[in-house]
Protein backbone atom coordinates (compact mmCIF):
# COMPACT_ATOMS: atom_id res chain seq x y z
CA UNK A 1 0.00 0.00 0.00
CA UNK A 2 1.53 3.90 -1.00
CA UNK A 3 2.46 5.51 2.31
CA UNK A 4 0.94 9.15 0.74
CA UNK A 5 -2.34 7.37 0.53
CA UNK A 6 -2.40 6.38 3.86
CA UNK A 7 -1.02 9.48 4.93
CA UNK A 8 -3.89 11.22 3.13
CA UNK A 9 -6.68 8.85 4.68
CA UNK A 10 -5.02 9.28 7.78
CA UNK A 11 -4.79 13.27 7.90
CA UNK A 12 -8.56 13.06 8.60
CA UNK A 13 -7.50 12.26 12.32
CA UNK A 14 -6.91 15.72 13.37
CA UNK A 15 -7.40 14.62 16.87
CA UNK A 16 -5.15 11.67 16.42
CA UNK A 17 -1.56 12.43 14.65
CA UNK A 18 -0.16 9.65 16.18
CA UNK A 19 0.54 6.98 13.20
CA UNK A 20 3.69 7.47 10.97
CA UNK A 21 3.20 6.84 7.27
CA UNK A 22 5.43 3.73 7.75
CA UNK A 23 4.74 1.88 10.36
CA UNK A 24 1.07 1.93 10.13
CA UNK A 25 0.99 0.41 6.44
CA UNK A 26 2.76 -2.36 8.26
CA UNK A 27 -0.73 -3.24 9.49
CA UNK A 28 -2.55 -2.87 5.87
CA UNK A 29 -4.60 -6.33 5.97
CA UNK A 30 -4.94 -7.05 9.67
CA UNK A 31 -8.86 -6.60 10.11
CA UNK A 32 -11.31 -8.03 7.70
CA UNK A 33 -13.87 -5.89 6.59
CA UNK A 34 -17.22 -6.78 7.26
CA UNK A 35 -20.38 -5.25 5.49
CA UNK A 36 -22.28 -5.67 8.86
CA UNK A 37 -22.93 -5.16 12.15
CA UNK A 38 -20.31 -7.72 13.48
CA UNK A 39 -20.35 -8.88 17.32
CA UNK A 40 -16.52 -9.23 18.30
CA UNK A 41 -18.22 -10.42 21.88
CA UNK A 42 -20.48 -13.23 22.03
CA UNK A 43 -23.82 -11.05 23.27
CA UNK A 44 -27.45 -12.24 23.42
CA UNK A 45 -29.78 -11.01 20.71
CA UNK A 46 -31.75 -9.41 23.29
CA UNK A 47 -29.96 -7.39 25.87
CA UNK A 48 -28.33 -4.51 26.47
CA UNK A 49 -24.46 -4.17 25.06
CA UNK A 50 -21.25 -1.88 24.24
CA UNK A 51 -21.45 -0.70 20.40
CA UNK A 52 -18.21 -0.37 19.45
CA UNK A 53 -18.52 2.11 16.06
CA UNK A 54 -15.53 2.42 13.76
CA UNK A 55 -14.60 2.92 10.40
CA UNK A 56 -13.42 -0.79 9.67
CA UNK A 57 -13.66 -0.72 6.12
CA UNK A 58 -11.88 2.26 5.47
CA UNK A 59 -8.42 0.97 3.47
CA UNK A 60 -6.79 3.75 5.35
CA UNK A 61 -8.29 4.20 8.19
CA UNK A 62 -7.99 1.03 9.05
CA UNK A 63 -4.41 0.68 11.13
CA UNK A 64 -5.88 3.10 13.54
CA UNK A 65 -9.59 0.93 14.29
CA UNK A 66 -7.92 -2.43 14.49
CA UNK A 67 -5.95 -1.02 17.31
CA UNK A 68 -8.43 0.82 19.03
CA UNK A 69 -10.18 -2.34 18.81
CA UNK A 70 -8.36 -4.44 20.43
CA UNK A 71 -7.78 -2.13 23.48
CA UNK A 72 -11.45 -2.27 23.96
CA UNK A 73 -11.62 -5.73 23.98
CA UNK A 74 -8.64 -6.29 26.38
CA UNK A 75 -10.13 -3.85 28.79
CA UNK A 76 -13.49 -5.88 28.13
CA UNK A 77 -11.69 -8.98 29.28
CA UNK A 78 -9.42 -8.07 32.01
CA UNK A 79 -11.84 -5.47 33.55
CA UNK A 80 -15.39 -6.91 32.55
CA UNK A 81 -16.90 -9.27 35.48
CA UNK A 82 -19.72 -11.60 35.32
CA UNK A 83 -22.05 -8.48 34.83
CA UNK A 84 -20.25 -6.51 32.66
CA UNK A 85 -22.21 -5.77 29.18
CA UNK A 86 -20.86 -7.47 26.11
CA UNK A 87 -19.12 -5.38 23.64
CA UNK A 88 -20.42 -5.60 19.89
CA UNK A 89 -18.61 -3.86 17.09
CA UNK A 90 -20.52 -2.03 13.87
CA UNK A 91 -18.29 -1.43 11.15
CA UNK A 92 -18.82 1.33 8.90
CA UNK A 93 -16.84 2.78 5.36
CA UNK A 94 -15.49 6.33 5.23
CA UNK A 95 -19.05 8.26 4.80
CA UNK A 96 -20.49 10.04 7.65
CA UNK A 97 -24.29 8.47 6.88
CA UNK A 98 -23.01 4.95 7.49
CA UNK A 99 -22.26 6.26 11.01
CA UNK A 100 -25.47 7.70 11.60
CA UNK A 101 -26.88 4.16 10.25
CA UNK A 102 -25.11 1.80 12.51
CA UNK A 103 -25.66 3.79 15.14
CA UNK A 104 -29.05 3.89 14.83
CA UNK A 105 -29.09 -0.06 14.44
CA UNK A 106 -27.01 -0.35 17.67
CA UNK A 107 -29.79 1.96 19.60
CA UNK A 108 -32.49 -0.61 17.84
CA UNK A 109 -30.71 -3.85 19.36
CA UNK A 110 -30.33 -2.65 22.76
CA UNK A 111 -27.29 -0.49 22.95
CA UNK A 112 -26.40 0.96 26.33
CA UNK A 113 -23.53 3.00 25.35
CA UNK A 114 -21.83 3.95 22.12
CA UNK A 115 -18.27 4.01 21.56
CA UNK A 116 -16.91 6.03 18.53
CA UNK A 117 -17.20 7.39 16.25
CA UNK A 118 -13.55 8.14 15.34
CA UNK A 119 -13.78 11.18 12.72
CA UNK A 120 -13.87 14.63 13.68
CA UNK A 121 -16.14 14.90 10.56
CA UNK A 122 -18.19 11.48 11.58
CA UNK A 123 -18.43 13.18 15.09
CA UNK A 124 -20.15 16.10 13.99
CA UNK A 125 -22.33 14.66 11.03
CA UNK A 126 -23.56 12.49 14.29
CA UNK A 127 -24.01 15.31 16.56
CA UNK A 128 -26.52 17.10 14.03
CA UNK A 129 -28.38 14.24 13.03
CA UNK A 130 -28.54 11.31 15.88
CA UNK A 131 -31.23 11.09 18.91
CA UNK A 132 -29.06 10.82 22.05
CA UNK A 133 -31.12 8.89 24.27
CA UNK A 134 -27.89 6.71 25.18
CA UNK A 135 -23.97 8.09 25.96
CA UNK A 136 -21.76 8.59 23.16
CA UNK A 137 -18.23 8.81 23.74
CA UNK A 138 -16.88 10.39 20.28
CA UNK A 139 -12.94 9.10 19.95
CA UNK A 140 -12.00 13.01 18.88
CA UNK A 141 -12.10 16.77 20.33
CA UNK A 142 -14.96 18.66 19.53
CA UNK A 143 -14.29 22.24 17.74
CA UNK A 144 -16.67 25.08 16.81
CA UNK A 145 -18.51 23.08 14.86
CA UNK A 146 -19.73 20.22 16.94
CA UNK A 147 -23.50 21.09 18.54
CA UNK A 148 -22.74 20.04 21.72
CA UNK A 149 -25.39 17.84 22.82
CA UNK A 150 -26.60 16.18 26.23
CA UNK A 151 -24.71 12.30 26.52
CA UNK A 152 -22.32 12.88 24.16
CA UNK A 153 -18.50 12.91 25.34
CA UNK A 154 -15.33 13.54 23.86
CA UNK A 155 -12.53 11.58 24.62
CA UNK A 156 -8.67 11.77 22.30
CA UNK A 157 -5.32 12.21 22.24
CA UNK A 158 -5.47 16.36 21.46
CA UNK A 159 -2.31 17.37 20.72
CA UNK A 160 -3.20 21.27 21.90
CA UNK A 161 -4.23 19.91 25.41
CA UNK A 162 -0.94 18.72 25.73
CA UNK A 163 0.88 21.76 24.77
CA UNK A 164 -1.47 23.37 27.28
CA UNK A 165 0.01 21.10 29.93
CA UNK A 166 3.12 22.31 29.09
CA UNK A 167 2.76 25.52 29.02
CA UNK A 168 1.51 25.32 33.09
CA UNK A 169 4.19 23.13 33.55
CA UNK A 170 6.64 26.11 32.30
CA UNK A 171 5.16 28.61 34.53
CA UNK A 172 5.39 26.86 37.17
CA UNK A 173 9.44 26.49 37.32
CA UNK A 174 9.06 30.14 36.58
CA UNK A 175 9.70 30.34 32.52
CA UNK A 176 9.44 33.88 31.94
CA UNK A 177 10.68 34.36 27.86
CA UNK A 178 10.10 30.92 26.20
CA UNK A 179 11.31 30.50 22.50
CA UNK A 180 9.04 28.05 20.24
CA UNK A 181 10.90 26.41 17.43
CA UNK A 182 9.28 25.89 14.77
CA UNK A 183 9.80 23.24 11.69
CA UNK A 184 7.77 22.80 8.75
CA UNK A 185 4.56 21.31 8.25
CA UNK A 186 0.67 21.45 9.81
CA UNK A 187 1.66 19.78 13.12
CA UNK A 188 4.21 22.10 14.08
CA UNK A 189 2.11 25.13 13.44
CA UNK A 190 -0.53 23.96 15.14
CA UNK A 191 1.43 22.94 18.24
CA UNK A 192 3.34 26.32 17.63
CA UNK A 193 0.01 28.31 17.60
CA UNK A 194 -1.53 26.48 20.64
CA UNK A 195 1.43 27.42 22.89
CA UNK A 196 1.41 30.67 21.75
CA UNK A 197 -2.80 30.94 22.77
CA UNK A 198 -1.89 28.83 25.97
CA UNK A 199 0.83 31.42 26.98
CA UNK A 200 -1.14 34.86 26.13
CA UNK A 201 -4.05 33.25 27.96
CA UNK A 202 -2.05 33.38 31.13
CA UNK A 203 -1.31 36.83 30.64
CA UNK A 204 2.51 36.85 29.06
CA UNK A 205 3.58 38.35 26.19
CA UNK A 206 3.16 36.17 22.80
CA UNK A 207 6.48 34.19 22.82
CA UNK A 208 9.29 34.20 20.15
CA UNK A 209 9.04 31.79 17.38
CA UNK A 210 11.80 30.75 15.71
CA UNK A 211 10.82 28.57 12.55
CA UNK A 212 13.94 26.47 11.50
CA UNK A 213 14.40 24.34 7.79
CA UNK A 214 18.12 23.95 8.12
CA UNK A 215 19.53 23.66 11.51
CA UNK A 216 22.75 23.39 10.71
CA UNK A 217 23.26 26.04 8.13
CA UNK A 218 20.95 28.45 10.73
CA UNK A 219 22.82 27.51 13.58
CA UNK A 220 24.75 30.92 14.26
CA UNK A 221 21.31 32.81 13.24
CA UNK A 222 19.02 30.65 15.55
CA UNK A 223 21.79 31.02 18.15
CA UNK A 224 21.28 34.60 17.95
CA UNK A 225 17.43 35.20 18.00
CA UNK A 226 17.58 32.67 20.87
CA UNK A 227 19.59 35.65 23.17
CA UNK A 228 17.04 36.39 25.99
CA UNK A 229 15.35 32.86 26.01
CA UNK A 230 15.12 31.22 29.75
CA UNK A 231 13.49 28.21 27.87
CA UNK A 232 12.87 26.65 24.62
CA UNK A 233 9.85 24.67 24.00
CA UNK A 234 9.97 22.00 20.55
CA UNK A 235 7.09 22.44 18.43
CA UNK A 236 7.98 19.55 16.62
CA UNK A 237 8.66 15.89 16.53
CA UNK A 238 11.24 13.50 17.92
CA UNK A 239 13.34 13.57 14.47
CA UNK A 240 13.28 17.18 14.01
CA UNK A 241 13.58 18.07 17.56
CA UNK A 242 17.11 16.01 17.92
CA UNK A 243 18.29 17.52 14.71
CA UNK A 244 18.17 21.01 16.15
CA UNK A 245 19.13 20.12 19.98
CA UNK A 246 23.01 20.46 19.31
CA UNK A 247 22.67 23.42 18.27
CA UNK A 248 21.37 25.20 21.53
CA UNK A 249 22.81 26.47 24.19
CA UNK A 250 23.51 23.26 26.97
CA UNK A 251 22.30 24.90 30.18
CA UNK A 252 19.38 26.14 28.12
CA UNK A 253 16.03 24.20 29.32
CA UNK A 254 13.75 22.51 26.71
CA UNK A 255 10.38 21.35 26.61
CA UNK A 256 8.35 19.27 23.87
CA UNK A 257 5.52 16.97 23.87
CA UNK A 258 5.04 13.39 23.75
CA UNK A 259 5.86 13.60 19.60
CA UNK A 260 9.73 13.83 20.96
CA UNK A 261 8.91 9.63 21.14
CA UNK A 262 10.43 7.79 17.95
CA UNK A 263 8.97 4.13 18.31
CA UNK A 264 8.73 3.74 21.83
CA UNK A 265 11.69 6.04 22.92
CA UNK A 266 13.41 9.00 22.91
CA UNK A 267 16.05 10.51 20.45
CA UNK A 268 19.42 10.09 22.53
CA UNK A 269 19.94 13.68 21.47
CA UNK A 270 17.20 14.22 23.56
CA UNK A 271 18.05 13.48 26.94
CA UNK A 272 17.37 15.62 29.68
CA UNK A 273 14.31 17.51 27.59
CA UNK A 274 10.74 17.97 29.71
CA UNK A 275 8.13 16.58 27.95
CA UNK A 276 4.97 14.55 28.83
CA UNK A 277 3.84 10.95 27.97
CA UNK A 278 0.63 8.92 28.84
CA UNK A 279 1.97 6.51 31.17
CA UNK A 280 1.41 3.02 29.02
CA UNK A 281 4.25 3.88 26.87
CA UNK A 282 6.00 5.95 29.51
CA UNK A 283 6.06 3.16 32.88
CA UNK A 284 6.05 -0.16 30.25
CA UNK A 285 7.16 -2.55 32.81
CA UNK A 286 4.26 -1.64 35.13
CA UNK A 287 3.11 -4.51 36.62
CA UNK A 288 -0.24 -4.06 36.50
CA UNK A 289 -0.37 -4.06 32.18
CA UNK A 290 -0.24 -7.68 32.29
CA UNK A 291 -3.54 -8.13 32.49
CA UNK A 292 -3.74 -7.06 28.99
CA UNK A 293 -2.19 -9.80 27.76
CA UNK A 294 -0.60 -6.70 25.30
CA UNK A 295 2.44 -8.19 22.83
CA UNK A 296 3.40 -4.74 22.02
CA UNK A 297 4.01 -2.92 19.00
CA UNK A 298 7.16 -1.46 17.82
CA UNK A 299 5.47 1.91 16.77
CA UNK A 300 4.57 4.03 19.62
CA UNK A 301 1.98 5.81 17.43
CA UNK A 302 0.15 2.26 17.61
CA UNK A 303 0.53 1.65 21.18
CA UNK A 304 -1.66 5.06 21.93
CA UNK A 305 -4.14 4.09 20.14
CA UNK A 306 -4.76 1.07 21.91
CA UNK A 307 -4.07 2.89 25.03
CA UNK A 308 -7.04 5.16 23.59
CA UNK A 309 -9.45 1.75 23.31
CA UNK A 310 -8.86 0.84 27.04
CA UNK A 311 -9.19 3.75 28.49
CA UNK A 312 -12.50 4.38 26.32
CA UNK A 313 -14.16 1.11 27.54
CA UNK A 314 -13.21 1.73 31.02
CA UNK A 315 -15.19 5.55 30.12
CA UNK A 316 -17.97 3.58 28.59
CA UNK A 317 -18.58 1.10 31.42
CA UNK A 318 -18.77 4.38 34.15
CA UNK A 319 -21.17 6.08 31.84
CA UNK A 320 -23.53 2.96 30.66
CA UNK A 321 -23.94 2.76 34.72
CA UNK A 322 -24.46 6.61 35.56
CA UNK A 323 -21.26 6.73 37.35
CA UNK A 324 -19.26 9.78 37.67
CA UNK A 325 -15.23 9.57 36.19
CA UNK A 326 -12.77 11.90 38.76
CA UNK A 327 -9.16 10.88 38.94
CA UNK A 328 -9.42 7.51 36.92
CA UNK A 329 -5.64 6.42 36.26
CA UNK A 330 -5.94 5.03 32.74
CA UNK A 331 -3.32 3.94 30.19
CA UNK A 332 -3.63 7.29 28.64
CA UNK A 333 -3.43 9.45 31.67
CA UNK A 334 -5.27 10.62 34.53
CA UNK A 335 -8.95 11.03 33.39
CA UNK A 336 -11.78 13.30 34.16
CA UNK A 337 -15.20 13.79 32.89
CA UNK A 338 -15.61 17.75 32.91
CA UNK A 339 -19.14 19.53 32.73
CA UNK A 340 -19.04 19.90 29.13
CA UNK A 341 -18.67 16.45 28.06
CA UNK A 342 -14.59 16.61 27.86
CA UNK A 343 -12.37 13.90 29.20
CA UNK A 344 -9.89 15.61 30.36
CA UNK A 345 -6.33 13.99 30.19
CA UNK A 346 -3.52 14.59 32.73
CA UNK A 347 -0.17 14.06 31.65
CA UNK A 348 2.91 13.42 34.32
CA UNK A 349 5.86 15.29 33.51
CA UNK A 350 8.96 13.10 32.40
CA UNK A 351 12.58 14.29 31.75
CA UNK A 352 13.96 12.09 28.17
CA UNK A 353 16.78 9.64 29.94
CA UNK A 354 19.31 8.13 28.05
CA UNK A 355 18.01 4.65 29.61
CA UNK A 356 14.56 5.71 27.06
CA UNK A 357 16.39 6.67 24.14
CA UNK A 358 17.47 5.46 20.77
CA UNK A 359 20.01 6.64 18.43
CA UNK A 360 19.75 9.01 15.58
CA UNK A 361 20.54 6.29 13.31
CA UNK A 362 17.57 4.32 14.35
CA UNK A 363 14.70 6.59 14.12
CA UNK A 364 11.88 6.86 11.40
CA UNK A 365 10.70 9.09 9.32
CA UNK A 366 9.20 12.21 9.72
CA UNK A 367 6.21 12.20 8.10
CA UNK A 368 3.49 12.38 10.34
CA UNK A 369 -0.72 12.46 9.87
CA UNK A 370 -2.49 15.40 10.81
CA UNK A 371 -3.93 15.09 14.49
Amino acid sequence: MHAGALLNGLSRLRGLAWLKCGLAALLYGALVCGASAQPAVPAPDSGRFVALILPGKSKALRPATEAIKSGVLAAARAHGGADALPVRIFETGDAEEETLSMFNLAKSQGAAVVIGPLTRSAVNYLADSADFSIPVLALNSFDEATLRRPKLYSFGLSIELEVQQIVRLMRNRQVAAPAVLVSPGPLSARMAQAFAEAWSEGGGAVPVQIEVKQPRAEAAALQAKLKGADAVFFASDGRRASLLRPYLPAALPCYATSQITVGRAVPVDLSGVNYVEMPWLAEPDTPEYAVYGRHRSPSGDIERLFALGVDAWRLADALAGGRSVTDLEGLTGRLTLSSDGTVVRELAPRVATVRHAVPPSSQAASGTAER
